[in-house]
């Protein structure tokens, strides 16, 4: 379970209360404040209804199981794809390419996209094809994640906007019964009514919609550089290069410390090839 994510939603909603009520005069204030039936009506249900009519049903049911994808804990290990990668070079580099059909189905990792990519090379397809395939592939792939957290930033963009509609409502009723006699006091109740929806409309969009669209979109940069890793590897094979290379080649995928590095061995590392490259530059300059 992501307990990051179930932290932060519940800290976020703990304090916002608990400043609502901080600030207020008391409980009974407070309910009264900001419990507004009708406001919640405008607000959610009108901001529900318009993601309804704006956005494929089919995206719409895919609700539940992008919320399982929210919740997982388990981050990527691109060691394990570079290892594999790396296992399937060594086997390709002593029997060929066609014994990968075979190997792939038999490394540790199991993963359908790397299965793949490995059967496009098999089957002798030239590298600017299996290239451009798997681009389209991971471009697909890219649009159906998109259809993820579409709903959340459409939902969240029309919190604000059904909540600013629905204060233009209650100025309006506030202004037509508004009695003279009762001066500021009445003035008071009804513009504090009024308000009350653009919070409503706010928070939708800053505690609820934001935070969930981001962290599906992290998730799915995530899964996409696992996916380019999967195939700068599987290219790698096809042209023949070296095991080793290919590693190394994969490894700027990760950090440093993900190498087993310290981050002053990977800084000192990085600044020394930088130098090299900029004195082979001044080198054939000269």
């Amino acid at each position: 379970m992501n307990l990051s994510f179930i932290i932060g939603i519940l800290a976020g909603f703990g304090l916002v209360i608990y400043g609502i009520f901080e600030s207020g005069d008391g409980p009974s204030q407070v309910v009264n404040s900001f419990i507004n039936i009708p406001s919640m009506y405008i607000t959610f249900g009108g901001a529900i209804s318009a993601t309804i009519m704006s956005v494929p049903v089919k995206y719409l049911k895919d609700i539940p199981q992008n919320m399982k994808v929210l919740m997982k804990k388990e981050k990527i290990n691109l060691n394990l794809y570079i290892d594999a990668i790396e296992e399937l070079a060594k086997e390709a580099r002593l029997k060929g390419l066609l014994i990968l059909e075979e190997k792939v189905n038999n490394i540790d990792l199991q993963d359908e996209f790397l299965k793949y990519c490995v059967m496009l090379i098999v089957d002798a397809i030239e590298p600017t094809k299996v290239r451009a395939q798997i681009e389209n592939e991971i471009d697909c792939i890219e649009a159906r994640h998109a259809s993820a957290w579409k709903v959340f930033d459409t939902l969240g963009s029309f919190g604000p906007a059904f909540g600013m509609l629905g204060t233009l409502v209650g100025l309006i009723n506030m202004l037509a019964n508004m009695n003279p006699a009762e001066g500021a006091d009445a003035l008071g109740r009804g513009m504090s009514v009024a308000l009350v929806t653009t919070f409503y409309g706010s928070f939708l969009a800053n505690m609820i919609c934001a935070p969930i669209s981001n962290r599906l979109k992290a998730k799915h940069d995530e899964e996409m550089v696992a996916k380019e890793l999967i195939m700068e590897g599987v290219l790698s094979i096809q042209s023949g290069e070296n095991p080793k290379y290919i590693r190394e080649k994969l490894n700027s995928y990760i950090t440093y410390k993900d190498r087993g590095l310290t981050p002053t061995e990977g800084y000192e590392e990085s600044t020394d090839k930088k130098s090299k490259r900029g004195l082979r530059k001044k080198k054939s300059k000269a």
